[in-house]
């Protein structure tokens, strides 16, 4: 505390009390914002978690001047939230919070498992780093992760030798009854769908189809799939059967 006293002082050229910022400093403790260890303080991360869906979601309801709609009268009960996102590089990282926010939340009564599915390993390319060290940190939780390419394409190969490079269970199998449009992950008691629009899943398709190796793409197409403008929608929500049933089908 009086280590950020004397910043405050100094970078806003403020005169502030070593009280008032110890008072203003337990608040945000007391309201979850600052998390305490030892004599050390930080920014919550669950807060800021919180903080990012709740303008996630105010700028689809914004965008779309309209209330988000639950699923149906069946899943009205269980949790449930849209968010929409422009690119696949704001996807992607919202994807990876999420993934660690699950994690670190698990029940007692919910099964320490990770299953995913998609089509295409698109992730890799834009934010490797990130993504092998976001499941490395899920699995130190001792939740068992696997995943299932649905495409026998070169960067999927690729893709499933860097997850089970860290220990993951990876399949590929080719199946043509899920949309290419899709993907689905379940943690837990929690199901995350991913809905792409059809021109991203032809860009992909059109990637994943011509490249052997992920050293044959350029630098500007990478960087072009991560930012180019599209409506990506990212829907979670929870239920205990629905997940269960879904680890069951693709089960390694």
């Amino acid at each position: 505390i009086i280590q950020l006293t004397n910043k405050i002082q100094k970078q806003y050229a403020v005169s502030v009390t070593y009280q008032a910022v110890r008072k203003a400093v337990n608040t945000l403790h007391t309201q979850k914002v600052l998390h305490k260890e030892g004599k050390q303080y930080s920014i919550s991360k669950e807060w800021v978690l919180q903080l990012k869906s709740f303008f996630d979601t105010l700028l689809t309801t914004y965008e779309t001047k309209t209330k988000i709609k639950l699923f149906n009268t069946e899943f009205a009960k269980d949790d449930y939230a849209v968010y929409t996102f422009n690119n696949l590089f704001d996807l992607d990282n919202f994807w990876g919070d999420m993934l660690l926010y699950l994690a670190e939340h698990l029940k007692s009564h919910e099964s320490r498992t990770f299953t995913g599915y998609g089509h295409y390993g698109w992730w890799f390319l834009i934010n490797l780093g990130k993504e092998t060290r976001i499941f490395q940190q899920i699995m130190k939780k001792r939740i068992n992760s696997s995943f299932l390419f649905l495409e026998d394409v070169p960067l999927n190969r690729w893709g499933a030798r860097l997850y089970g490079e860290i220990g993951m269970k990876v399949r590929i199998k080719e199946d043509t009854k899920i949309e290419r449009g899709v993907a689905v992950n379940i943690m837990g008691d929690s199901i995350i769908q991913i809905k792409y629009p059809h021109d991203l899943i032809k860009k992909l398709k059109k990637i994943y189809e011509k490249y052997p190796d992920v050293k044959d793409i350029t630098l500007k197409e990478i960087t072009e799939l991560a930012h180019e403008p599209h409506q990506i929608k990212f829907i979670l929500f929870r239920n205990p059967t629905i997940a269960e049933k879904l680890r069951e089908s693709y089960a390694m």
